[in-house]
């Protein structure tokens, strides 16, 4: 039997919780790596691969992934989307055990840790249409990896309340050579850290723009993997209409960046849209010059900070005006 990894645009999770034991860090587990505190591992498993995330988003698989119409990507029909902090995990279990046992103990350590099941599939339940391998799709720490399993699957989501918000946890368990394998993926709810990064006023695009030819704009917000403008960037465009229009003789290049996140050529194409769609705007609203605005796609090609945290990720994830 086989596991294979494969890059992929799908978006998905999976989460496990429970505490089935709480033994200290095998030394076979890697650097810094630790269980979730609300969740513990199955005993003899070690720890292979481990991220945290203070705040991202994550998706949750909720119904059978229709295959024919979906493929496998995790849409609002088959999955529900939370964000907060995302702890992801990854254990080798001892080759001696089932999946089958192994769920059972998560099963039962989940529910006496106060989480109730919201969705459980095995093989072929996971799905719907014809598949010859089961095949479940993570955005994870290490990036978005598709992971497909020959010899059967089984899969837990489960969802606690707790004093300081809720908690959405799933398991994934998987076949290897190597023997079971054991994906969990635990978001803890909470709100973003806001008020991050500073407004940027007519004024201060007009400073920045004479002083080092670019602006980086962070108040125009899309909906998530769309390049629809939300309402709450009107503040942002009207700063930016004042700024055109008391500069007549100023062209800008309208640049849409994005995080690491997904794939190059998705996300330069994503940009661009989002680009688009800012020039879209001001010229119907405002009356600016399409001619004056040139919309590019950078994609994640220049970041201003690291993309393995959300911080930085945070700050990556702009609109900026060029000077032409």
């Amino acid at each position: 039997m086989k596991q294979f990894s494969f890059p992929s645009c799908f978006v998905v999770a999976l989460t496990i919780v429970g505490v089935l034991s709480s033994p200290l860090a095998a030394k076979e587990d890697i650097k810094g790596s630790k269980d979730h505190p609300l969740i513990g591992r199955y005993a003899g498993s070690e720890i292979f691969s481990y991220k945290l995330s203070e705040f991202d988003e994550q998706r949750f698989l909720n119904a059978p992934i229709d295959l024919k119409v979906d493929g496998e990507t995790l849409t609002d029909a088959n999955s529900i989307k939370v964000e907060g902090g995302i702890t992801d995990i990854r254990y080798n279990a001892p080759k001696d055990r089932s999946l089958l046992e192994i769920m059972k103990n998560y099963e039962e350590s989940l529910k006496s840790n106060g989480f109730e099941t919201l969705y459980s599939c095995a093989d072929e339940t996971c799905f719907k249409g014809n598949t010859s391998v089961y095949r479940f799709n993570f955005v994870g720490g290490d990036g978005t990896i598709d992971y497909r399993y020959g010899d059967g699957v089984r899969y837990l989501l489960t969802k606690a309340t707790k004093p300081a918000g809720d908690v959405y946890a799933a398991v994934i368990l998987g076949e290897s050579k190597t023997g079971p394998l054991v994906h969990v993926i635990a978001a803890d709810v909470k709100s973003m850290q806001g008020d991050q990064i500073a407004f940027v006023d007519a004024g201060a695009m007009e400073q920045s723009i004479a002083a080092s030819g670019h602006v980086a704009l962070y108040g125009i917000q899309f909906d998530f993997d769309k390049a629809d403008i939300k309402a709450e960037s009107r503040p942002t465009l009207d700063e930016i209409a004042k700024f055109l229009k008391a500069n007549g003789d100023i062209s800008v290049v309208v640049t849409g960046h994005t995080d690491s996140k997904g794939g190059f050529d998705y996300n330069i194409d994503l940009s661009r849209q989002r680009a688009d769609a800012v020039v879209a705007d001001l010229a119907k609203h405002y009356g600016i010059s399409s001619k004056r605005l040139t919309p590019f796609g950078a994609g994640m090609s220049s970041p201003v900070a690291s993309n393995d945290e959300e911080t930085g990720r945070a700050k990556n994830r702009r609109v900026e005006l060029v000077k032409r």
